[in-house]
C-alpha cells in the first residue's frame, strides 16, 4: 500500500488524492508534508544512481521546482518536524506548471494570481497598438520596454501618453521626447487636520516655499521646513 501511495505522489495528478488522508483531522493533515518530502528524497536518491535520467531536462526541472517550493513553503520546527510556513514567501512560486506565475495585489484588499496584461491603446481610434505581459508581482513600469519595441516595429510615435500613476517611473516617461505630453491622474492628497503638501508653493529659482498663509521660508532639497502653527479654523 505504501509503495502505491509513493508512486501516486510521483506520477499522480493530485497530491490530496494520492495521500488519501482525512483532511478534516489535524493529526492526519500534519502527516502530509513529511510523506511528500520523504518521497522526494527517495526520488533524488534513486536518481543519484542514474545520472543520465537525472540530467534529463524534464526530470531536472521538476526536481528544481519541487525543491524551490519546499524552500519557500516548508519550515522545520524546534522538534524537527516539517510544517507549512506561516506567511507568504517573497516572490513565491504558485504553480508547478508555470514558473513565472506569482501573487499580485491590486490594492490592500484585492489580490490576484498569475499575470498582469498591459495595453497601449490609440484613444482616437480605439485600436490596441501594443500589449505587454508581466508576472503579477512585477512593477507596472517595467513593461514599457516591451511596449516600446512594439511601437518601434510599427514606426509609431507617441504625441500624448495618458497613464496610471504606476507607469510614471517607466522608461517611456523618463526617456521621453520633449514634445511628448504626459497626462496622469494626481495622487489623492490628504493630511488629516493639517495642510496637504499640495497647498504649499515651491519656488525653485528663489529657493523658497510659501505656505497657505502666505509665509515664505527658504528651503533646500531633502531638508525640512517648520512653519509657524496656524489653526485651519482661522481661515475662511
Amino acid at each position: 500500500m505504501a509503495s502505491e501511495i509513493q508512486a501516486d505522489l510521483v506520477v499522480g495528478s493530485s497530491l490530496k488524492t494520492a495521500l488519501d488522508l482525512n483532511w478534516d483531522n489535524p493529526e492526519e493533515r500534519n502527516l502530509a508534508i513529511p510523506m511528500v518530502l520523504g518521497v522526494l528524497s527517495q526520488v533524488e536518491n534513486h536518481l543519484e544512481l542514474d545520472p543520465q535520467t537525472k540530467c534529463h531536462p524534464v526530470v531536472s526541472s521538476s526536481l528544481e521546482a519541487a525543491r524551490q517550493i519546499e524552500a519557500q513553503d516548508v519550515e522545520v520546527d524546534q522538534h524537527g518536524i516539517a510544517k507549512l510556513k506561516q506567511g507568504v514567501a517573497k516572490n513565491r512560486r504558485i504553480s508547478i506548471e508555470d514558473e513565472e506565475m506569482r501573487h499580485g495585489r491590486k490594492n490592500r484588499s484585492k489580490r490576484f494570481d498569475g499575470y498582469k496584461r498591459h495595453i497601449l491603446k490609440d484613444l482616437d481610434t480605439g485600436l490596441v497598438r501594443a500589449v505587454g505581459i508581466t508576472s503579477a508581482n512585477v512593477a507596472e513600469a517595467t513593461v514599457t520596454e516591451a511596449i516600446s519595441v512594439d511601437l518601434e516595429h510599427q514606426k509609431a510615435q507617441l504625441k500624448e501618453l495618458h497613464i496610471d500613476r504606476a507607469y510614471l517611473s517607466s522608461s517611456l516617461v523618463k526617456n521621453r521626447d520633449p514634445q511628448l505630453r504626459i497626462y496622469c491622474k494626481a495622487w489623492r492628497v490628504s493630511n488629516g487636520n493639517k495642510f496637504a503638501k499640495s497647498s504649499f508653493i515651491l519656488d525653485w529659482e528663489s529657493g523658497k516655499i510659501t505656505c497657505p498663509n502666505q509665509i515664505s521660508l527658504p528651503f533646500r532639497e531633502g531638508g525640512k521646513v517648520q512653519f509657524p502653527f496656524l489653526d485651519l479654523s482661522q481661515l475662511s
